[in-house]
């Protein structure tokens, strides 16, 4: 219980007592002055009715003080309470002044944090959905225009259209798989498979998957790895699949030098503290600009390479990122002129002891 409103409870039982006090005075002066019972002289019964006009005077402020408190009160509460009903209408913009009590700003520092939380969830609602619409109408509409001019005799019924179909149909495929993993991720019900997992073992196979798409681009890609093993308990086919996200997003963008991936052993920062192992995607390229940087894990994300027509969903940075948020590690990025762009993640170590 708060000072404030300890203040204003003592207020509030002060000002029935006085008010009782001064109740009981007046009644025993009426009784007094009227029966003669006491035999009290006059200068006694002054006294008396004065305490007692004092103590009703007393309660009277009282009264009115806490009337004030009350509207004080009763005016935030009123005002929260129409803003809630906009906000259940879906008007997040609604808001409230901070006012009144402490506690009553407080809450109402609270409601306009919650509101924004709210109207921004709203926004990215809407955004998903459009972003979702746009990838979905692109693979739809190809297969369409596809299949009906088979059927209308304007296409050949080949394989090179039949292949055509088929691409679009895997494409549609796999943009509706990545947003079914991704909503499980976000909403925790994605399972992985644990096991004992060599993190060295694991980087070298997902580099030689990614050799050639990397040498269709004249590109090396190659590992670093330690001498040293580190196992981490993970579902390695999740883990290969983040890996293989970053190696993609990688790949699509206008490189300058080869691709590194290079894995390395944190030292920990006291005895105490568990040991991370860390990876890194090092490569140069364009400088990635900094509004596209503070979203580049983010759904839908596109780097700017709008020549590039192997651009994807959008949505294989941020399931890399939810993946290894899953397996209790942390993703960031950098990028600038001096070191290029470097995507590295950490992972805890597996103790074996």
């Amino acid at each position: 219980m708060t000072r404030g409103l300890l203040v204003r409870v003592g207020l509030y039982w002060g000002t029935l007592f006085v008010l009782g006090v001064g109740s009981c005075t007046l009644t025993f002066w009426i009784l007094a002055s009227t029966t003669g019972v006491l035999n009290l002289g006059a200068q006694e019964l002054f006294l008396i009715r004065a305490v007692g006009l004092i103590a009703l005077g007393l309660g009277a402020a009282g009264i009115f003080f806490i009337l004030g408190a009350l509207r004080r009160v009763t005016l935030p509460i009123g005002e929260m309470m129409t803003s809630a009903e906009h906000i259940a209408q879906g008007d997040y913009s609604a808001r409230v002044r901070e006012q009144g009590p402490r506690e009553l700003r407080s809450l109402a520092r609270s409601f306009n944090r919650m509101a924004e939380e709210l109207s921004a969830n709203d926004r990215a609602r809407r955004t998903l959905i459009g972003n979702i619409a746009n990838e979905l109408r692109t693979p739809l509409t190809m297969l369409r225009e596809n299949i009906e001019g088979l059927l209308d005799g304007n296409f050949a019924r080949d394989d090179a259209h039949l292949n055509l179909i088929l691409g679009e149909t895997i494409r549609l495929s796999n943009l509706v798989e990545e947003m079914r993993m991704l909503a499980l991720a976000e909403s925790g019900g994605l399972i992985l498979q644990r096991e004992p997992t060599d993190l060295n073992a694991l980087v070298r196979e997902t580099v030689a998957l990614y050799h050639r798409d990397a040498s269709k681009r004249n590109v090396s890609l190659h590992a670093v790895l330690p001498e040293e093993p580190s196992i981490v308990h993970a579902d390695p086919a999740r883990l290969q699949q983040a890996l293989g996200n970053l190696l993609d997003d990688a790949l699509r963008a206008n490189l300058k030098s080869d691709i590194r991936v290079e894995v390395t052993r944190l030292a920990p920062p006291n005895p105490k503290a568990p040991t991370f192992a860390q990876v890194e995607v090092a490569y140069r390229a364009a400088v990635i600009a900094p509004d596209l940087l503070a979203g580049y894990f983010d759904q839908f994300y596109q780097r700017d390479t709008a020549s590039d027509p192997t651009q994807d969903s959008g949505l294989g940075l941020a399931i890399a990122k939810l993946l290894i948020q899953a397996h209790g590690g942390d993703i960031a990025v950098s990028s600038n002129t001096r070191s290029g762009t470097q995507i590295k993640f950490t992972l805890p170590v597996r103790d074996e002891g």
